[in-house]
């Protein structure tokens, strides 16, 4: 009895499975057809998307005034700076300045005791008044022939060296005033009366900024294309405007540690504006180029091999090679004659981009 319902049972199951096996392999073989029917129209959009108009921002080209040069930085000296100090060893007895203020040249600064000399040239002058009459006395006696010539010869030696001492002494007492070797501005004092100076000690500062000098470094690769009277403009912290300066010197080689060469600028110190030893920023005009092609650096496109632009021509997009030089904050010199003056080239969306895009521009910088 149960297998003849397992063998019935057997019988269905195979005539249900049979129909459904068709309809599987009927499946396969159509619905692909089908499926390839509604692709083509999917297929069809690709081209249209391409041929989609981008919006975009241009930028007109037009010529500018490229200056074409070197920026350093400079120190600013004094035209003229000593430090004060005293020849000799010695107490110092007045102080005839304020600090701060504007002294002549030649003017004194400070007095050293000078008792002892004062008192050895008076002992000098009266040995030579002395020696001055026996010498007359002698000069009587050689011609009356009572003495000599070489006696009359040693008292005038005996003069001469007497009169030589008295000149030293002179020069020390001279050596106890000291005196501005220029027309400035005296410093700070850093001795007071009494103090005992040597030599060594540095009594005040002194300098004269009636002009200051500028001093700056350029590359070794630049050096023969500045000349001496050429001028550069320099900036100063804290300072408005912009100060001139004229190179008249410079030093006889490349320093070697920095491959680089130093410069000597000055210019006149109206109203004492500029302090030595503040900082320069140092502008040095090599060229200038008026007809120079600029583009904003947004627009360049780096390659593996040099650069290029998009560049907007009847309403598409091309891409264009250059060859870039002189870069500044925000533009890039354009050297090569691929774009000119009154071409528009693309600024946004660069990377949507494609050879012949088509472009639609939105805004012009």
């Amino acid at each position: 009895m149960f297998d003849k319902y397992s063998d019935i049972h057997l019988k269905k199951t195979l005539i249900i499975a049979v129909p459904a096996i068709i309809l599987v392999i009927l499946g396969f073989v159509f619905i692909p057809k089908f499926t390839a029917g509604t692709d083509k129209p999917d297929q069809k959009k690709g081209p249209n998307q391409q041929n989609q108009t981008i919006s975009v921002d241009g930028f007109v080209l037009k010529t500018a005034t490229l200056d074409n040069d070197i920026k350093a930085i400079g120190n600013i000296i004094a035209n003229e700076e000593a430090e004060i100090r005293s020849e000799i060893s010695r107490k110092i007895r007045g102080i005839y300045f304020k600090e701060g203020t504007y002294v002549g040249k030649g003017s004194t600064l400070f007095k050293l005791d000078a008792d002892d000399l004062t008192a050895k040239l008076r002992r000098q002058q009266i040995d030579e008044r002395l020696a001055v009459t026996k010498l007359e006395r002698e000069k009587q006696l050689i011609e009356k022939g009572l003495t000599s010539q070489e006696e009359y010869d040693i008292m005038e030696a005996t003069l001469e060296q007497i009169r030589a001492e008295i000149s030293i002494t002179r020069i020390d007492i001279s050596k106890t005033y000291v005196r501005a070797p220029f027309s400035g501005i005296i410093g700070l004092r850093n001795v007071s009366n009494g103090a005992y100076v040597t030599p060594q000690t540095v009594l005040t500062t002194m300098q004269d900024v009636s002009k200051v000098k500028v001093d700056f470094s350029i590359p070794e690769r630049y050096i023969y294309l500045f000349q001496k009277g050429q001028r550069i403009k320099f900036k100063v912290d804290g300072l408005d405007g912009e100060f001139e300066a004229e190179v008249y010197a410079y030093e006889p080689k490349v320093e070697n540690n920095t491959r680089s060469l130093v410069l000597r600028a000055v210019t006149n110190n109206t109203g004492r504006k500029l302090m030595p030893g503040t900082f320069a920023n140092v502008t040095f005009l090599i060229s200038e180029n008026k007809d120079a092609i600029m583009i904003p650096t947004e627009a360049l496109i780096p390659k593996l091999k040099g650069q290029s632009v998009y560049v907007i021509r009847d309403g598409k997009a091309k891409l264009t090679d250059v060859e870039i030089g002189t870069r500044t904050e925000a533009f890039i010199e354009i050297r090569s004659d691929q774009l000119k003056a009154g071409d528009t080239i693309v600024t946004t969306n660069i990377l949507r981009l494609k050879e012949n895009s088509p472009v639609k521009v939105e805004k012009v910088n």
